[in-house]
């Protein structure tokens, strides 16, 4: 719901008392391209409509039926028997406002997602509709899918509607009502902390998860989060034969570690919350 609590609203007798350029404060009853009609309890009902509506356009993207806001009056009666209406564009200043102040601050904020499409998850914000791309999700949510099955993905992701997520503001352009979130963000920085307590020359434990032509891919084993990290082929210890035709790639690979299996590998940079490993010269 769109908050607007900020201008002190002034109770008046009858419609008789209202005049031009009043701040009253409705619920809006509907809502189409052409008018938003607002219940202006007890005085009746009011319209936005034409150039009010065309300048607000972007805004109202955000004012759902049933939500409350705050209007300015203009015509006390119009050709309709209506209350001519401007919308107080107050409080959702105030919105984009608080939006603004949480991504300088780089705060991390609780969402509960409403909707979930193909390309991510909405939710909403200081009363603003953002949206998080599939590609923002966490590891944790993230829809891994076989052959990247588009009904399967949105399958996953209608299975957090009504879950809450820590997530960042990635971006936001209130001149557009751009609205983006990031979980991947919280996550990020979560490994960052996590990460200050290892340094190049550890020897730690990791799970092989994927195994690839230039190497594998593993993540730090027994870790209360998810650390990916990278073992580049030529820090493999891979057998040579001479008596034997050569292997190369993952077949070479595979005779040295099998993916799902724990090894001691050795840290050789930290860098962008991710490790690089070597499996020589472990001691």
């Amino acid at each position: 719901m769109l908050k607007q609590t900020m201008v002190p609203i002034r109770k008046y007798q009858n419609i008789n008392d209202i005049y031009k350029e009043s701040v009253l404060k409705g619920k809006v009853l509907e809502k189409t391209a052409r008018f938003l009609l607002i219940d202006l309890s007890p005085y009746g009902t009011g319209i936005i409509r034409g150039p009010q509506l065309k300048e607000i356009k972007e805004m109202i993207k955000n004012i759902d039926v049933s939500d409350e806001i705050l209007v300015r009056v203009i015509e006390r009666e119009n050709e309709l028997g209506l209350i001519e209406l401007a919308l107080k564009q107050t409080g959702i200043s105030q919105s984009w406002e608080k939006l603004k102040k949480i991504k300088e601050e780089n705060q991390t904020v609780s969402l509960l997602i409403s909707e979930a499409n193909a390309g991510g998850l909405m939710a909403k914000l200081e009363g603003v509709v953002g949206f998080l791309p599939v590609s923002q999700l966490s590891l944790e949510h993230y829809p891994k899918v076989e052959n990247a099955d588009k009904e399967k993905i949105l399958e996953k992701l209608k299975s957090l509607v009504g879950k809450e997520l820590k997530v960042k503001i990635l971006d936001l352009d209130p001149s557009t009502s751009k609205l983006i979130f990031s979980e991947k963000l919280v996550e990020q920085e979560k490994v960052g902390e996590f990460l200050k307590d290892y340094k190049v020359g550890d020897i730690i434990e990791v799970k092989i998860t994927k195994i690839v032509d230039f190497g594998a891919f593993a993540t730090l084993n027994n870790a209360p989060i998810t650390v990916d990290a990278l073992i580049h082929i030529s820090e493999i210890p891979i057998k040579k034969d001479p008596d034997s035709k050569e292997t190369k790639g993952t077949e070479a690979i595979s005779q040295v570690i099998k993916e799902g299996e724990v090894v001691k590998a050795k840290i050789t940079s930290i860098k962008n919350n991710r490790l690089t490993l070597s499996l020589k010269n472990i001691q």
